[in-house]
C-alpha cells in the first residue's frame, strides 16, 4: 500500500503536487507513540545520522585529546550553509590535527546557503571542501582516526576502522542490526546504511533519553545537546530550519535534515524521537511534515509552528506569490 499523503503543493487554490510519506514517533523504550506509513522497510538517512555519528569522535578521547570545544562538535553534527563561521572553524580545527584541506575527502560543492554563495562571488572566490556542508563530520572522523593511530588514508573506506565504530555506533543506538542492512554510498563519499523510520525514531529518543545508556555515551549525548543548544546556527546556518527550531525552542527541540526528504528530531523534554520520510525526496515537503507532527504532539505551539514556516508560500521570478506548500488535511494525515 502507498504511504499516505502528507504534503500538498497548490497553484493559486488547486493541488499541482502531493506528497506521500511516513511518520514515526518512538519513545525510548521502543515503543510506537505514533505512527503514519511505512515504518518498517529501511531507507538512507543520509544526513540524519551525523548525530549518531558524531558519538566516537567524543567517546574515543579524541575531544579532550585535541582541544576541540562545543563548536567543533556542533559543526559536526551540522550539514551547514558554507558561511564564513562554518569555514573558519574547520580552519581552525585542521590546525589543531595539524593537517591541511587536501585530507578531506568529502569533495567541494557550491555553498548551501545562497549569502555564503553571494559572498564567494562578491571575492571572486571559489568553494573548498571546508564549504562543503559535511566538512565537520568528516574532520571529525579523520581526528577520531588520528587518536586512535590510525592510518587517516581511506578513511571513508566502510571497512576503515573509523567507519566501523561509526557503524557499530548506529546499530546499537538505533537498536537495528546493519552488518547485513543494504547499505550504499553518500553524497560526501561515506558509507551509508539504510535504517527502517522504526529504528531511526528509537535512536532519536535514546539522544532524548539516555539514561539506559552506558555512562560514557551518555555524558557524550549531553555535550551534542549541550553544543548544539550554545551553538545552533553550526548545524545548519541562519534562516535554515534546524537553526530556527533549536532557537524558538530554546533546544528544547533539536532536528536534522537528511537530504532526499529525510528528517529526525527528538525532544528531550518528552523523552520522544521522530523520524520521517517523504517518498519523492521533497525538502521543504519534510520540514512542513515535521512542523505538523512537533505541533500535533504538543511539542510546538501554532505560534511557532507559523514562525518557523508551517506553509512555504511559492513565488514568481517576479516575486509574485502563486501558491503554497502545505500540509495534507488532518483527517489524512495526523
Amino acid at each position: 500500500m502507498e504511504n499516505p499523503i502528507l504534503v500538498i503543493s497548490s497553484r493559486v487554490h488547486y493541488p499541482e503536487s502531493q506528497h506521500r510519506g511516513a511518520i514515526a514517533v518512538v519513545n525510548a523504550a521502543g515503543k510506537v507513540v505514533y505512527s503514519v506509513g511505512d515504518i518498517e522497510t529501511p531507507i538512507f538517512p543520509r544526513s540524519a545520522s551525523k548525530l549518531f555519528q558524531v558519538l566516537p569522535l567524543i567517546e574515543s578521547g579524541a575531544v579532550d585529546a585535541y582541544h576541540l570545544g562545543q563548536e567543533e562538535i556542533a559543526l559536526a553534527c551540522g550539514s551547514h550553509n558554507g558561511e564564513d563561521t562554518h569555514v573558519q572553524i574547520g580552519e581552525k580545527w585542521l590546525q589543531k590535527i595539524n593537517k591541511n584541506e587536501n585530507i578531506l575527502a568529502c569533495g567541494t560543492h557550491r555553498p548551501m546557503g545562497k549569502k555564503a554563495v553571494q559572498e564567494l562571488i562578491k571575492k571572486h572566490q571559489s568553494p573548498t571542501p571546508l564549504h562543503n556542508a559535511c566538512s565537520g563530520k568528516h574532520l571529525g572522523f579523520i581526528t577520531t582516526a588520528l587518536h586512535r593511530g590510525e592510518d587517516p588514508q581511506e578513511y571513508i573506506s566502510r571497512q576503515h576502522p573509523t567507519q566501523k565504530r561509526v557503524e557499530h555506533t548506529l546499530s546499537e543506538i538505533t537498536n537495528f542490526e546493519t552488518s547485513t542492512a543494504p547499505h550504499a554510498i553518500d553524497g560526501c563519499e561515506i558509507p551509508v546504511i539504510a535504517i527502517p523510520l522504526y529504528n531511526l525514531a528509537w535512536g532519536m529518543a535514546n539522544l532524548a533519553d539516555p539514561k539506559s545508556l552506558p555512562y560514557v555515551r551518555q555524558k557524550a549525548i549531553h555535550l551534542v545537546i549541550d553544543s548544539l543548544k550554545n551553538h545552533p546556527n553550526l548545524i545548519a546556518g541562519d534562516g535554515a530550519f534546524d537553526t530556527e527550531l533549536i532557537r524558538a525552542t530554546e533546544g528544547r527541540i533539536i532536528a536534522k535534515m537528511g537530504a532526499s526528504g529525510t528528517y529526525v528530531a527528538f525532544s528531550s523534554e518528552h523523552a520522544l524521537g521522530i523520524a520521517l520520510k517523504i517518498d519523492d525526496g521533497n525538502i521543504k515537503a519534510a520540514e512542513i511534515a515535521m512542523i505538523h507532527i512537533l505541533e500535533e504532539l504538543g511539542l510546538i505551539d501554532t505560534e511557532r509552528s507559523e514562525t518557523l514556516g508551517h506553509e512555504k508560500i511559492i513565488f514568481t521570478y517576479n516575486s509574485k506569490p502563486v501558491g503554497k506548500i502545505h500540509a495534507a488535511p488532518k483527517k489524512r494525515q495526523f
